[in-house]
C-alpha cells in the first residue's frame, strides 16, 4: 500500500516537473528568439535602436511619462482630465486604451531617462507571457503532457510570434489581451462544461479592464467559440428539443455571466463609451452593408509568406492585408484539424464556419467594421487577425498531437496547393516580398562555389540515404524520394546562383514541403523531430526579423537626451510661473505627446481618443489638426491670447559640427515659424540649446465677452474670416484685422499656370526638370504677414521644398484645412521671396493661396480690452479651476479655452450655472456684471452611473459565491 502510494507520489512529482519544464520552455523560447532578432536589428540593449516605432514613439511613450508623473506625484486628477492633452481633454479613454497594464509598472519604477529599459522589458516579457499563457491552455484543457509535450513550446511560440503580434509590435497596448485570451478560453470551456462561473467572471472582467478595445473583440470571439465548444451537445440522444436545450443551456450561462463580468467593470467602460462618442464617434463613418470586396482574397496568400510585412504598405494606408502568419507547422496543422483531429464532427463544422466568418470579415468592409466597433481603423487594419491566428494554432495543435500519417493523397494535394500559392505570390508584386534573395547571400554563393556544392551535395545525399532506409517497404516511393533528392542538387545550385532559392517565397515553400513530408512519414527519429523544431524556430524568427527590420526606430540615447532636456525646460517654467494657469507652445517637437512625456500643459497631442471638436477648432484657426492629433504650429497674437499660451519654447540653431560633436543629443527640427515671436514674447530663460519666452498679455482659461462672440459659427478652410469675426464680435467693430493684400509678383520657372474648373493649377512644363514658383512681395508696414497655404497643397507635402529668402521654411506638413503660415513681422520695405519647388509632382494645386496682413496694433487693443474682463486663477489642477472675475463692461458670457465636455460643472458664487458649447468646441457659461467667484470642476460623464452598476454587479457576484459556498457546506454535511 505504501509502495503504491510512493509510486503515485513519484509520478505526480515527475508530472509536475515535466509541466514546469514545458511551461518554462514555452515562456523562454519566444523570448530567446526575439532576443536574437533584436540583436541582428541592432536594438537596445545590443545597439542604439529602441523598440519605439510609429505609434509607440509618437504616442504611447509620452503617455507612459504621464502615467509615471500621475502615480509618483499623487496628482490623481490626471485620471479623469488633463491639460497636457492638447488644450485639455478627458483621460478616461486614454487610461482604458493605453495605460491599465501591470507591465506599465516598469515605466513607474525606471527613471524617465532610462525608459529605454522599460520599453525593452515590457515588450520582451510580454512575448514570454503570451507563450506561457497559450501553453497553459494546452496543458490545462487539451492534456498536452499526455501527448508529445515538446510540441507545446512550438505551438506556443507559433502563437506568440504570429503575424500580427510581431508586425504590430509598435502597439504593445494590444499585447495584454493576447496574454489574456488563452486564460479566457480556459475559464470559458470550464463554464460550458458546467463548472462554477467565478473564474470566468474574474478573467473576462480583468480582460475588459486591461484593454476594453481588444476585450470587445475577445467578447465577439467568445460568442463564436462558445458555439464551437458547445456544438457536440447537439448530438445529445433524444429529439431536437432535447438537443437544442442541451446546446443553449450552456450558451445562456455564458451570456449571463459575460454580462455580469462586463458590468462589473462598468465604472470604466461606461465613461469610456460616452467619451468615445465625443472622439471616435464624432467622425463620419457609417456602418452600411455592401457585397463589395475591399481586398483581393487571393492576396491573403502573400501574408502566409515569411516576412509578409513592411513599413511601406502594411500598416498605414488601408485597407491593406491581414497579418495571419503562423508558420508552416501550425498552418498545415490547421487544415489537418478538419480531417485528423479527434474532435466531434459538429465541432469541425462550426470551426469551419468560424474560419469562413473570419475570411468574410477580412474581405467585407461591413463585417470588418463590426470587429472594430463600427469604424475603419486609422491605420493598423484587421486588428482582430491575431484572434484568427490563435484559433488556427489551437486547432492545429489538436491535429498535430495525434501523430497520424498524412497519407499520399493528402501529401500530393498539399504539395500542389503549396506550389500554386507560391506561384501566385511570386507572380504578383508586393512591397514586402522580395523577388531575389539577399545580395550578400548570392555573392557568398558565387565566391564559395566549391563549399556550397559540397554542402548541398551532403545535405541531399543524406536525404537520399535516409529515404532508402526509411522507405524500404515502399519501393516506388523510395525510388521517387531518392530521385527527387538527387534532382534537387542541381536545381538548388542553379536557384542559389540566380538569387532565387533563399527568397521569402522559396523559403516558405520549402518549410511547407518539409512539414508535409514530415507529417506523411512521421519518422520516430529524435534527430528529425529536432530538425522540425529547428526549422519552426528559424522561420518564426526570420519572419519576426523581416517584419520589424524595415520600421524606423527611435535612437535610445537620443531619447534619453530628449527626456533630460525637455524635463529641464518643463521644470523651469513651473518654477518661474507666478501667473496661475498657463499653456506652453513650441517651435519643435519630439512627438506630439511631449506635454504628456514631461508633464506640462501644452497644445499638441496625438491620441486615438482625441476630441474631434478640438481638432475642428484648431483647423478653423488655420492651425494643425487632423488624424487624431493637434499641434500648435501657426499661432497668431489672437490664438496665443485665446489659448493662454503664456510660454513658448524655441530651439537655437545648430551646425553640422554640433551634430558631429554630440552624437547622443537630439537635434530637433523646427515645425513652426514665428517671426512675430519677439514682438510680444520676452526671453526669461536660456541655455546652450533652448530659449524660453513669456507673454504676460494672454487670457486666462476664462474671460468675459458677449453673446455675439459666443454664437460664432466658423467656416471651413477660412481662418482669416474666422479670426476676423472673433475679433470683430469681441470689439463690436467690424474691421479687417486680418486682411488679404494680393500677391504682387509671381515668377514661374518651368511652370505654367492654368485654370481647371476654378482651381489654380501650376504645371511643370519639362517633366525632367524641377518646377519653381517664386512669390515676391515687400511689406509696407510693421505688421505681421502670413501666407494662406491651401489645403490642396497638402497632397504635395514631402514632394515640394519651400524656402523663404533662400532659407528653408519651417512648417508642419500634416493638416486638414487651410493654414496660416507666418512669413515675416516688422520688416517694412524689405523684399521677401517665398519659393515652392518640386521635381516629383507634375503639378501643384494652389487654389486659394494668398498673402495676409495682420494689424497687430488693432488686435492687441481687442485683447487688452478682454484682459480687463479676465478671470484671475487662484488654484488649478486638471479637474479643478478656482478664481474670481470682475465684469466691468456689458459681458454676459464667460468664454473659456477649455474644450466643452458634459463632465464639467461650473459654479458662480457657489451656485451651479448652466454650461454650453461655444464655437462647436469650447466650454462657456453665463455671467453678470460685478465681482464673482468661479469654480470649474470635472467628473467624467457617466462615472457615477458606472460605479453604481459595477457595485451592483460585484455584489451580485459575491452573493452568488456566498450561496454556492453555502450549498457546498450543506452538501458536505449531508
Amino acid at each position: 500500500m505504501r509502495h503504491s502510494r510512493k509510486q503515485e507520489n513519484q509520478r505526480s512529482s515527475f508530472k509536475k516537473a515535466g509541466k514546469f519544464k514545458v511551461l518554462l520552455a514555452s515562456t523562454l523560447l519566444p523570448m530567446l528568439i526575439m532576443l536574437v532578432v533584436w540583436y541582428f536589428m541592432d536594438t537596445f540593449p545590443f545597439g542604439r535602436n529602441t523598440l519605439m516605432a510609429v505609434d509607440f514613439g509618437q504616442q504611447y511613450i509620452g503617455l507612459y511619462g504621464f502615467l509615471k508623473a500621475t502615480v509618483l506625484t499623487g496628482d490623481w486628477s490626471g485620471l479623469f482630465y488633463s491639460f497636457s492633452k492638447s488644450i485639455g481633454g478627458a483621460m478616461i479613454g486614454i487610461w482604458g486604451f493605453n495605460l491599465i497594464s501591470p507591465f506599465n509598472l516598469f515605466y513607474i519604477l525606471f527613471p524617465l531617462t532610462q525608459f529605454k529599459w522599460a520599453v525593452f522589458l515590457t515588450i520582451w516579457l510580454r512575448y514570454g507571457a503570451m507563450g506561457l499563457s497559450f501553453a497553459y491552455l494546452l496543458i490545462k484543457r487539451y492534456k498536452a503532457l499526455s501527448y508529445n509535450p515538446w510540441l507545446v513550446p512550438l505551438m506556443a511560440t507559433a502563437y506568440a510570434l504570429s503575424g500580427m503580434i510581431v508586425s504590430y509590435q509598435m502597439n504593445p497596448i494590444f499585447y495584454d489581451a493576447m496574454i489574456m485570451l488563452p486564460l479566457v478560453i480556459i475559464s470559458l470551456e470550464e463554464l460550458i462544461d458546467g463548472r462554477k462561473p467565478f473564474k470566468y467572471i474574474i478573467v473576462l472582467a480583468l480582460t475588459m479592464l486591461l484593454h476594453f478595445y481588444m476585450g470587445y473583440m475577445i467578447c465577439l470571439f467568445v460568442a463564436l467559440y462558445t458555439c464551437y465548444y458547445a456544438a457536440p451537445k447537439l448530438a445529445e440522444i433524444g429529439d431536437w428539443k432535447i438537443k437544442i436545450t442541451a446546446f443553449f443551456k450552456p450558451v445562456l450561462r455564458v451570456i449571463c455571466y459575460s454580462i455580469l463580468a462586463i458590468t462589473s467593470v462598468f465604472f470604466l467602460l461606461y465613461p469610456i463609451f460616452l467619451n468615445l462618442l465625443r472622439s471616435k464617434g464624432a467622425y463620419d463613418s457609417p456602418l452600411t452593408f455592401s457585397f463589395a470586396l475591399q481586398i483581393n482574397p487571393f492576396d491573403i496568400l502573400s501574408k502566409l509568406m515569411i516576412g509578409g510585412f513592411d513599413n511601406e504598405s502594411s500598416w498605414s494606408a488601408g485597407p491593406n492585408l491581414p497579418n495571419v502568419y503562423v508558420g508552416a507547422l501550425a498552418l498545415v496543422g490547421f487544415f489537418l484539424y478538419f480531417v485528423q483531429a479527434k474532435a466531434h464532427k459538429y465541432s469541425k463544422v462550426v470551426a469551419a464556419f468560424i474560419s469562413l466568418l473570419f475570411f468574410v470579415s477580412i474581405v467585407n468592409e461591413f463585417a470588418n467594421k463590426i470587429w472594430h466597433m463600427g469604424q475603419n481603423p486609422a491605420g493598423f487594419f484587421y486588428r482582430f487577425s491575431w484572434i484568427l491566428s490563435f484559433f488556427m494554432v489551437l486547432l492545429a495543435y489538436q491535429a498535430l498531437r495525434e501523430r497520424k500519417y498524412l497519407g499520399w493523397k493528402g501529401l500530393i494535394v498539399g504539395i500542389i496547393l503549396s506550389f500554386a500559392s507560391a506561384y501566385y505570390v511570386i507572380s504578383h508584386d508586393y512591397t514586402y516580398i522580395a523577388k531575389k534573395q539577399p545580395k550578400i547571400v548570392t555573392d557568398f554563393v558565387i565566391s564559395h562555389e566549391a563549399f556550397i556544392l559540397l554542402l548541398v551535395f551532403v545535405f541531399f545525399a543524406g536525404l537520399a540515404v535516409y529515404a532508402w532506409k526509411r522507405l524500404d517497404q515502399y519501393k516506388e516511393a523510395r525510388l521517387c524520394a531518392i530521385a527527387a533528392s538527387l534532382l534537387a542538387i542541381p536545381v538548388s545550385l542553379y536557384l542559389l546562383n540566380k538569387g532565387l532559392l533563399l527568397t521569402q517565397v522559396c523559403l516558405t515553400l520549402l518549410t511547407w514541403l518539409f512539414v508535409l513530408i514530415y507529417l506523411a512519414l512521421r519518422p520516430k527519429s529524435k534527430l528529425v523531430w529536432s530538425l522540425l523544431a529547428l526549422v519552426t524556430v528559424l522561420e518564426l524568427g526570420y519572419n519576426a526579423y523581416l517584419s520589424q527590420v524595415t520600421l524606423g526606430y527611435a535612437d535610445a540615447y537620443k531619447f534619453t537626451d530628449v527626456t533630460k532636456s525637455m524635463k529641464e525646460l518643463s521644470d523651469v517654467i513651473k518654477k518661474k510661473n507666478k501667473a496661475g494657469f498657463y499653456r506652453v507652445g513650441s517651435s519643435f517637437l519630439y512627438s506630439k505627446n511631449d506635454p504628456f512625456l514631461v508633464s506640462y500643459p501644452g497644445l499638441s497631442t496625438f491620441s486615438s481618443n482625441m476630441e474631434k471638436s478640438t481638432i475642428n477648432l484648431f483647423n478653423s484657426m488655420g492651425d494643425v489638426g487632423g488624424n487624431a492629433a493637434t499641434f500648435y504650429a501657426n499661432g497668431t497674437a489672437l490664438t496665443d491670447a485665446l489659448y493662454s499660451v503664456r510660454y513658448y519654447i524655441d530651439r537655437k540653431d545648430y551646425s553640422a559640427t554640433d551634430i558631429e560633436k554630440h552624437p547622443n543629443w537630439q537635434f530637433f527640427n523646427r515645425n513652426a515659424t514665428r517671426s512675430d515671436l519677439k514682438e510680444y514674447y520676452k526671453p526669461i530663460y536660456e541655455n546652450k540649446r533652448f530659449i524660453i519666452y513669456e507673454n504676460p498679455d494672454v487670457l486666462s482659461p476664462a474671460f468675459g465677452t458677449n453673446t455675439l462672440t459666443h454664437n460664432i459659427k466658423f467656416g471651413i478652410n477660412n481662418p482669416v474670416s474666422n479670426q476676423n469675426i472673433i475679433l470683430s464680435s469681441m470689439s463690436g467693430k467690424k474691421q479687417k484685422y486680418f486682411e488679404y493684400i494680393g500677391i504682387p509678383k509671381i515668377e514661374l520657372i518651368n511652370m505654367q499656370e492654368v485654370n481647371e474648373n476654378g482651381h489654380r493649377i501650376f504645371k511643370r512644363i519639362d517633366k525632367k526638370q524641377a518646377g519653381t514658383i517664386r512669390i515676391t512681395f515687400t511689406p509696407q508696414t510693421d505688421d505681421t504677414y502670413y501666407f494662406q497655404a491651401p489645403y490642396s497643397l497638402r497632397k504635395s507635402m514631402g514632394n515640394v521644398s519651400i524656402m523663404l529668402n533662400n532659407q528653408w521654411y519651417h512648417y508642419s506638413q500634416s493638416y486638414d484645412q487651410v493654414q496660416l503660415w507666418n512669413l515675416t513681422s516688422k520688416t517694412p520695405n524689405q523684399e521677401m521671396v517665398l519659393q515652392l519647388q518640386t521635381s516629383q509632382d507634375d503639378q501643384l494645386d494652389l487654389t486659394n493661396m494668398a498673402l495676409v496682413r495682420a494689424n497687430q496694433t488693432a488686435i492687441k487693443k481687442v485683447i487688452d480690452d478682454r484682459l480687463k474682463q479676465d478671470m484671475t486663477v487662484t488654484k488649478w489642477t486638471n479637474t479643478l479651476i478656482k478664481g474670481h472675475v470682475q465684469i466691468t463692461d456689458k459681458s454676459n458670457v464667460m468664454m473659456t479655452s477649455i474644450p466643452y465636455n458634459p463632465g464639467w460643472t461650473v459654479k458662480v458664487d457657489d451656485k451651479k450655472v448652466k454650461t454650453d458649447e461655444a464655437w462647436g468646441s469650447l466650454l462657456s457659461f453665463p455671467i453678470t456684471s460685478g465681482k464673482h467667484r468661479i469654480e470649474m470642476s470635472f467628473m467624467p460623464q457617466g462615472f457615477v452611473v458606472g460605479i453604481a452598476v459595477s457595485v451592483i454587479s460585484i455584489a451580485l457576484t459575491i452573493l452568488l459565491k456566498w450561496q454556492d459556498s453555502r450549498s457546498e457546506k450543506r452538501s458536505s454535511i449531508s
